[in-house]
């Protein structure tokens, strides 16, 4: 098992190295803008597919059906079911595929609701005023839908909490985008002034409303200068806010002859994602296709060609993106191409893979025999159990998507934190189900229930000091892999954030790789897909819970809570096949007194290397990959000396 589980895991290391290279391409192309939001929803529905498909939901009914077929009937009838499940995933993926595509504009409202433009303000003809709050806004758009309508803006103002200081926004427009000035008169400072020419002691103790009004007016007039600003030529202008900005309120007026609207999100942002889920939505056929393919090799342990294809996801983006990322004006679609074409590669890689291996997997007139019924009815509990982190992140995205951009951070901090769960639990789970299955049809349940103790130690090894190294230091790991280009430090920042907030469940993920095959073996999937729809409903219920205080943190932590829920009932209904032994809770117990000896000496070295760390990017290289290596030694000096395990005791496992 540990040989396969090395394959995959080296495979997958390759692939999440080189994914970074194209997170770091892409963030440095389109940060955490309207296009990198709008793409990253497009990509992340199919891409949820393709893990869903890609990670086990698919192998957790096939991969047993299609072991016992080779078992018992021999490997010729067993490719004649495999055969059989890959045309009729080819027919009806195929016609949802070619469904879908015009309606995607619909799929898209479930998926990214919070893109869909909601205008606070529609002015109409003639002249009006409008105010719109700014609360966990980062732009203002101000639309005009009448060509040539001559539509004027004026007096366009940001305003802090209670509307008692102004700060100008800059006259001049830049390709349609304006910019707020450190200018800043306060309603304060106004009224001192007023009861100053009258006399009166400095204070702001004023009955008299009259007296306000006109001090609120002074301190307009004196900041927005009475300028008159035309729309620019695409008939939106856009005023970017701070970082972190507390303005409360952006005042202005309208006039001339034309309809216009304002908004607090990007008026593009829905368009462009539908635009780009057109193009990309072909994966998702691409994807079930090469995680049934991947089924067939993993069942008769050809481990390296589907660990190897994801790895052909990140080499298509880093060509297209080297070649013409300079050459277009086109960011979106380029990026939307490369997962359309990439999806292709790998379908093919895994095709000829099967041939080389005399396993020809080829498309036939499709039977739903009793065979391909069996597989269904066991698929669909089997996707919405193996799939249930996917969709844990699916509902944070919907939620997210509400905050402009949240679903980019998320996505940034997500693809850091999968990579010890692709290396450790993605593999646990391809490699895990054959095995379980072949040793549960031979009738050895206590060597089965002794290869998951075992598993889950081997998992929670790599996977507990990865958390807490993440929880520890997120925003150097973060500044490091992606702070260039478009994506600044406060991106880092809040993308550090929800790095910490999703580790606390990283070990959860994991082992919920590792207990489901238990259940898959036994071709039971109805039990998982119970505990995974609880794991929803707490994953909503925490999220809608802790979004309006804490934002999008609140639906990291969400989503590790709800991990360590599907955990707990994952291992009770495992009761009485698997339990841990006492050797097994003192190993786990050393594991995790190791790693918070290894927080503690990373929280005393960061300070020792602020500087270093907060230097230019081979200095913070330097320094971040010195930080790693330090928590990496003192982790395993603490492995070692606890006994949790031995370089001997790993040997022996490697060659089994």
């Amino acid at each position: 098992m540990l040989r396969g589980l090395m394959t995959f895991s080296g495979f997958t290391l390759m692939s999440r190295i080189l994914g970074f290279l194209r997170d770091i391409l892409i963030g440095a192309l389109v940060g955490t803008s309207m296009v990198a939001d709008a793409f990253n929803a497009a990509f992340r529905f199919p891409n949820m597919f393709r893990r869903i498909f890609g990670e086990g939901a698919f192998n957790s009914a096939f991969v047993p059906l299609f072991g016992k077929r080779v078992a018992q009937d021999g490997r010729f009838a067993a490719m004649g079911f495999a055969n059989n499940a890959f045309s009729v995933l080819f027919l009806v993926l195929g016609i949802l595929t070619l469904a879908l595509i015009p309606l995607m504009s619909w799929v898209m409202l479930v998926v990214v609701p919070g893109f869909l433009p909601k205008a606070e303000h529609a002015g109409g003809s003639e002249a009006s005023d409008f105010r719109i709050a700014l609360r966990g806004a980062k732009a203002v758009y101000l639309q005009v839908e009448d060509e040539g309508s001559g539509i004027q803006f004026h007096d366009l103002t940001l305003a802090r909490e209670g509307e008692r200081e102004f700060t100008k926004v800059f006259a001049e427009i830049f390709g349609g985008e304006v910019q707020a000035v450190g200018e800043t008169v306060s309603l304060e400072s106004v009224i001192n002034e007023g009861l100053k020419r009258k006399g009166e002691v400095e204070t702001l103790e004023s009955d008299s409303e009259e007296e306000i009004a006109a001090a609120f007016e002074e301190a307009r007039e004196r900041i927005i200068g009475g300028g008159e600003w035309l729309v620019p030529d695409d008939g939106i202008l856009r005023v970017p806010l701070p970082p972190g900005h507390d303005y409360a309120v952006f005042t202005g007026a309208i006039s001339g002859e034309g309809q216009v609207k304002v908004f607090r999100n990007d008026p593009g942002a829905f368009a462009l994602t539908v635009k780009l889920s057109k193009i990309t939505f072909v994966y998702l056929l691409c994807m079930a296709l090469v995680a049934h393919l991947g089924g067939v090799l993993t069942t008769l342990k050809k481990f390296a060609a589907p660990a190897f294809s994801p790895v052909l996801l990140n080499i298509v983006f880093l060509i297209g993106l080297t070649c013409f990322a300079r050459i277009t004006e086109a960011k979106g679609e380029l990026l939307a191409w490369c997962v359309a074409i990439a999806g292709f590669v790998q379908l093919g890689l895994l095709w000829w893979t099967c041939r080389r291996a005399r396993l020809p997997v080829a498309i036939q007139k499709p039977v739903f025999d009793n065979n391909i019924r069996r597989l269904f009815v066991l698929m669909g509990p089997g996707i919405l159990a193996a799939g249930i982190q996917q969709i844990n992140l699916l509902v944070g995205g919907i939620i997210a998507s509400f905050q402009q951009g949240a679903i980019s951070t998320l996505y940034y901090s997500d693809r850091v934190y999968q990579l010890p769960l692709g290396m450790i639990g993605i593999a646990f789970g391809m490699v895990l189900l054959p095995e379980i299955t072949r040793l549960l049809t031979n009738g050895k349940e206590g060597e089965a229930a002794g290869t998951m103790r075992s598993a889950i130690e081997l998992a929670m090894i790599i996977t507990v000091p990865a958390a807490v190294a993440f929880v520890a230091i997120p925003y150097e790991i973060m500044s490091l892999l992606f702070e260039r280009g478009a994506f600044t430090p406060e991106d880092s920042r809040r993308c550090g954030q929800a790095l910490a907030a999703f580790s606390i469940g990283l070990p959860g993920y994991v082992l919920i790789k590792v207990l489901q095959p238990g259940y898959f073996a036994r071709e039971n999937t109805r039990s998982p897909m119970i505990m995974g729809g609880i794991t929803v409903a707490v994953n909503i219920a925490v999220s809608l819970t802790l979004f309006p205080f804490i934002g999008l943190v609140g639906i990291a932590l969400a989503t590790s809570i709800a991990a360590w829920i599907n955990v707990l009932l994952l291992w009770r209904g495992l009761k009485g096949f698997v339990s841990l032994r006492r050797e097994n809770w003192r190993r786990l117990g050393g594991m995790l007194a190791a790693s918070l000896v290894m927080a503690a000496g990373l929280y005393g070295a960061r300070e020792m290397m602020g500087t270093w760390l907060a230097g230019e990017f081979w200095t913070k290289l330097i320094a971040t990959s010195l930080l790693i290596s330090f928590g990496a030694t003192v982790y395993s000096l603490g492995v070692i000396k606890l006994r949790v395990t031995s370089v001997a005791e790993l040997k022996k496992a490697f060659k089994k």
